[in-house]
């Protein structure tokens, strides 16, 4: 195609937006290039007479209908141009979503839209929303060889340059990402045309490509392309004679080895104890990289590419070697004026310190540290918790000869706890060790074991551990690009992302999903109450399956937010508090909420306004009417439900144990309950989870132990599902659980260790025993005894109330000194554990397990 026949399809497609002026339709202009967009676009608006109003997309958009409703606020521009449909993240969705709702696009907006698609987009437009492409006509532009080829060489040459010549390591994500994508697209139209690339231009495409694919985490992939591009430049520098070839062909080798390190060090931290082999060749390829700017006299390229190799150093734990490239970084960092980079120097000096002992030294370091990233306006959360936990472990060792320094390193190791995770789930671990270690030195057990519950459920999260136990299962996250990202000034950069986990997917959780993706989709299904005995995996179905879900999947034309609420000694100010905080995240600006329902009502109300959906989930709501006796204060929670579920934004969810369900009788007959007919029973309210098939759960323990490269015999999992549904033919969940982590805990992977061991009851025993230990030392005769009163030979586990176990265990230990406190401790560990749980009618305590299974057969405690 010339320039004249893309001035032809410029002037066609100026005579369909005036045609259309007053009446919608969809015109989809296909172009593949940015810059020909661009110069397009500048000779479109210099031509037509018309106001045409603009619509970027961003990556995390999941609704077309809603994007252009929020940008149009009820006003008809003349015209709406929309770009960047080729950066959303899921464009399937997108176009399936408005294939549905393709009658309101007509209905609602009284203008001409115009698509810019690239013909990756336009394939997908076709495949997901074939009714709505029905009604598109369609203008092509092609781009002439010639400008091709210039376009692939300007393109190649500004992401090498900016390799080379920006402080970060990466552009940003959305120009690189789509100068890489038409990179990739001008490759097929070249072959197509039958056009070879000179070597210079391959190599440099070969890097783009390695670029592209590590960013997607693509490690193999990225690897073969920078290892491609690597031979490229030896070759072009061998067989060149002119020196300026040679010097810049040497200085793009410099950038690839460096990305060849960090994709070796990204495969070494795949697992939880790293590849040490790994980790020496990405430090070969780090080493090298330095090497060549240093021995081209480019200190600011060394200073710039130095810090990462530290970051090898010290999983190798190479102190010598650190501290040598410690003080020659920074050096090079104050000579070039990078904070972070400074930083992360005194980083290293501080563990090198701690490794010899010299803990003022490393003290001192950390402060240096902390005192850099002050400078930064949005510093890096993950290096300040690094920071935050050498500090910690300095003040550990100096609490030797001055205690005071314990209660510090305690409040250090909360602030890094509370920075959160940052995709450095090792480092996020290490933490919560450190600290769980600390609470358990004061006597502080029943944060020690919820911590300890907390460091299972990122193990679980990342593939780490096959079971967690009695923990909550959480959302599947993706280890993605740990090496890139530890390099800070690149950080927010780099997404991340929840999925599903796969104790969801692989249970037969995924038609639950998908059931109630369903009711919350649509308007007859304003309130839904999830519902079962527990343990059964209602919280993990809604953290580690819902929610993900939802995140990801456009499910009406609004977009759908979930608010979960998990505490509730103060609900509406936990309430207020979780809204506003997710509102304010997505640019939604409130005033601030007051801990009133009515102040909440109004921003539900306005959430349609903002074309969004509030999905409010109670969780555990059994806690709520465990804690709160005022039948008053119980009516105003469940009127102030009613008083939601009447509003058009809002769906609640509530998810409660099935003892606790005939409470609901006493709230059924409230005048805002009239929307679900007051009948809170019905099947259009009540959702029941039970227990799993045994296929299910075979198919599951496959799925975790291969996942996490624990494998078990064939003949050990098919004697544990007989163990796990013997008397009732389904499994428990939480059973299951318990006695996978055993398994993991005391590594029995045959059919032979685990008989040996002693089978199922065997194991719930060892389980039993480390919770009893959890309870710290000076407690474990009162959880022993605890047990024994609330089971009996019988195996009928009589419930007791806390003034019962209170007086039964101050007679049975007279001699002993028992406060409250202790009896509180164990309760709250015990339920927590879930080998004790509460019976809602007279608020009992009783024991998930019989005597027998406690006192492992021989009824001893």
């Amino acid at each position: 195609m010339t320039e004249k026949e893309n001035e032809e399809a410029i002037a066609e497609l100026i005579w369909t937006l005036e045609s259309s002026q007053g009446e919608f339709k969809l015109i989809l202009a296909r172009c593949n290039y940015l810059r020909l967009r661009s110069r397009l676009v500048e000779q479109l608006r210099k031509l037509i007479n018309i106001d045409i109003q603009v619509l970027h997309l961003k990556k995390s958009d999941k609704t077309l209908y809603a994007k252009i409703y929020s940008e149009v606020k009820g006003k008809q521009p003349p015209a709406l141009m929309i770009f960047y449909l080729e950066s959303v993240q899921d464009l399937e969705q997108m176009f399936s979503a408005s294939n549905q709702v393709r009658e309101e696009f007509r209905k609602q907006f009284n203008f001409p839209i115009v698509l810019w698609v690239t013909d990756k987009v336009f394939q997908q437009f076709v495949h997901s929303a074939s009714d709505f492409e029905s009604w598109a006509t369609t203008t092509e532009f092609i781009i002439p060889t010639e400008d091709l080829i210039k376009s692939l060489q300007e393109d190649t040459d500004a992401l090498f340059a900016a390799a080379l010549v920006t402080d970060a390591y990466c552009i940003s994500w959305k120009m690189g990402y789509l100068r890489r994508r038409e990179i990739s697209t001008a490759l097929k139209d070249l072959k197509q045309r039958e056009m070879e690339l000179d070597p210079f231009l391959i190599a440099s495409v070969e890097f783009v490509r390695g670029q592209d694919a590590y960013l997607q985490h693509q490690i193999e992939t990225a690897l073969e392309h920078y290892q491609n591009s690597l031979i490229y430049w030896q070759q072009i520098a061998n067989q060149s004679r002119l020196n300026s070839v040679n010097a810049k062909s040497l200085l793009r080798q410099g950038v690839v080895m460096f990305y060849i390190g960090l994709c070796y060090q990204h495969q070494a931290q795949k697992y939880q104890t790293p590849s040490l082999g790994l980790l020496n060749v990405a430090k070969t390829y780090l080493q090298d990289s330095i090497n060549i700017f240093t021995d081209t006299n480019r200190s600011r390229l060394v200073a710039k590419f130095i810090n990462p190799l530290g970051i090898i150093l010290r999983y190798l734990q190479a102190w010598e070697e650190l501290s040598d490239l410690a003080y020659y970084s920074l050096t090079l960092q104050q000579q070039y004026g990078n904070p972070i980079r400074i930083a992360q120097a005194h980083g290293f000096l501080a563990e090198v310190a701690l490794h010899q002992n010299n803990w003022l030294t490393a003290k001192k370091n950390v402060y240096r540290a902390l005192h850099h990233l002050t400078k930064i306006k949005s510093p890096p959360l993950h290096q300040r918790s690094l920071y935050l936990l050498l500090l910690a472990q300095a003040e550990i060792h100096l609490a030797e000869v001055n205690l005071a320094q314990i209660p510090q390193a305690i409040k250090h190791l909360q602030m890094a706890r509370d920075a959160g995770i940052q995709n450095h789930p090792r480092q996020y671990i290490c933490i919560l060790k450190t600290l769980r270690s600390l609470y358990w030195q004061q006597g502080e057990y029943l944060e020690a074991f919820r911590t300890k519950i907390q460091e299972r459920s990122i193990e679980q999260q990342y593939g780490w551990r096959a079971f967690i136990g009695s923990g909550k299962i959480g959302p599947h996250r993706y280890h993605y690009s740990t090496a890139l990202t530890q390099v800070a000034d690149i950080f927010q950069e780099v997404s991340f992302s929840e999925t599903v986990a796969p104790e969801i997917t692989e249970s037969g959780r995924e038609k639950d999903i998908e059931n109630l993706l369903e009711r919350i989709a649509r308007p007859d299904f304003k309130l839904i109450v999830i519902y079962g005995h527990s343990g059964v995996g209602k919280s993990s179905l809604i953290h580690a399956g819902l929610i993900p879900r939802v995140k990801q999947k456009a499910i009406t034309v609004r977009e759908i937010i979930p608010v979960v609420v998990v505490s509730y000694t103060d609900w509406l100010g936990e309430l207020a508090k979780l809204l506003e905080s997710t509102l304010k995240s997505r640019g939604i600006d409130i005033p601030k909420l007051h801990n009133s329902s009515s102040s909440i009502l109004n921003i539900l109300h306005k959430c349609s306004i903002f074309n969004i959906q509030i999905l409010l989930i109670f969780d555990e709501l059994e806690e709520f009417l465990s804690i709160e006796s005022s039948l008053s204060r119980r009516y105003d929670f469940f009127n102030f439900l009613g008083e939601c579920i009447n509003i058009l934004s809002v769906k609640v969810i509530i998810l409660m144990r099935e003892d606790y369900l005939h409470h609901l009788c006493e709230f059924n007959s409230l005048p805002s309950m009239s929307i679900i007919n007051n009948n809170i029973f019905s099947n259009q309210v009540l959702y029941q989870l039970g227990n799993l098939p045994p296929k299910d759960a075979k198919s599951l323990i496959n799925r975790l132990t291969e996942y996490c490269h624990f494998h078990l015999e064939s003949t050990l999992i098919d004697q544990l599902i007989e163990d796990l549904s013997k008397g009732f033919e389904q499994v428990r969940p939480i059973e299951l659980q318990i006695v996978g982590a055993q398994i993991q805990t005391v590594n029995i992977t045959t059919l032979n260790e685990y008989q040996k061991y002693g089978g199922k009851e065997k194991l719930i025993h060892s389980y039993i025993q480390e919770i009893i230990n959890d309870c710290g030392d000076q407690n474990k005769q009162t959880a022993k005894l605890v047990l024994q009163l609330l089971t009996d030979e019988t195996e009928n586990n009589p419930p007791k109330t806390l003034a019962e176990l209170s007086q039964k265990l101050t007679s049975m230990l007279l001699k002993l000194d028992i406060n409250q406190s202790q009896l509180d401790l164990v309760l709250h560990i015990f339920l927590e554990s879930g080998i004790v749980a509460l019976l809602p009618n007279h608020y009992k305590f009783y024991s998930v397990f019989n005597r027998k299974i406690i006192g492992n057969g021989n009824g001893d405690l």
